[in-house]
């Protein structure tokens, strides 16, 4: 029995598509129904579905960003009100895409088109082709950081500071602290430089989160306090031409 995730912010929709899908398909096991691209992405963790029905506009992650996270060996069929959208993903791999609003005929072609693949083998799915012909550059979104026994999923906006320990990162936010197993080097490659700046050789910083920039007690360097925060971050010598102004 082939199972399904739905992924669709509209509460209507999601509630349409799922009865149809009912009804249409009686077979298909609906494991799940999430409303955004973030529990979309652990929903795909967890219940490892056979299909995804994925909206492309969302809130937090669009259906493009979460698409890069599925299994080349899960179908996805994107729902839109965007057809081209939809047609670019169609040619890079997607099994189906469907039109808001939906009509029963239209979902029956891809309920005919999906059975066909499962029964066969799915075609490999391109996405990278898709986002390389994006002009502009894809940063991180989103991060899974270990927090204790438990694995959180943090939106880097609201990070506001990373911090070199040890082996790890340290992802710090107003919620409290977690860990990431990947370099600062690595880290800042994948940030949008427009909204974090490295500071120091263990730490970048969330430039929203700033609330000022002050000289160290001795003088000696300049140190970056933080709004509602009362830590210090210190700037080493060599980032320090991009405070000169303030």
């Amino acid at each position: 029995m082939p199972r399904a995730l739905i992924v669709e912010d509209e509460p209507l929709l999601r509630a349409e598509l799922a009865d149809q899908l009912h009804a249409l398909w009686p077979e298909l096991h609906i494991a799940g129904q999430v409303e955004n691209g973030i529990e979309a992405v652990a929903a795909i963790d967890a219940l490892k579905p056979d299909i995804v029905f994925l909206d492309i506009q969302m809130p937090g992650l669009n259906g493009m960003e979460v698409a890069r996270h599925i299994p080349e060996s899960c179908q996805v069929v994107f729902v839109t009100a965007h057809a081209e959208y939809a047609l670019a993903a169609f040619d890079a791999g997607a099994s189906d895409y469907l039109v808001k609003p939906l009509t029963t005929a239209r979902l029956l072609q891809t309920i005919r088109r999906l059975k066909s693949r499962t029964a066969a083998s799915p075609p490999p799915a391109v996405w990278e082709q898709l986002f390389e012909q994006e002009s502009a550059p894809v940063y991180l979104k989103w991060i899974k950081a270990s927090s204790g026994n438990s694995v959180r999923l943090v939106m880097v906006s609201e990070v506001l500071y990373f911090q070199s320990d040890e082996k790890y990162t340290r992802v710090v936010t107003e919620n409290g602290d977690s860990l990431i197993r990947l370099p600062l080097k690595s880290l800042l490659e994948q940030l949008d430089p427009q909204l974090f700046a490295q500071i120091h050789r263990s730490t970048i910083v969330n430039l929203q989160a700033i609330d000022r920039i002050e000289r160290s007690e001795y003088g000696a360097g300049l140190e970056v306090v933080l709004k509602g925060r009362t830590e210090r971050l210190s700037v080493s010598e060599g980032f320090t031409r991009q405070f000169r102004q303030m």
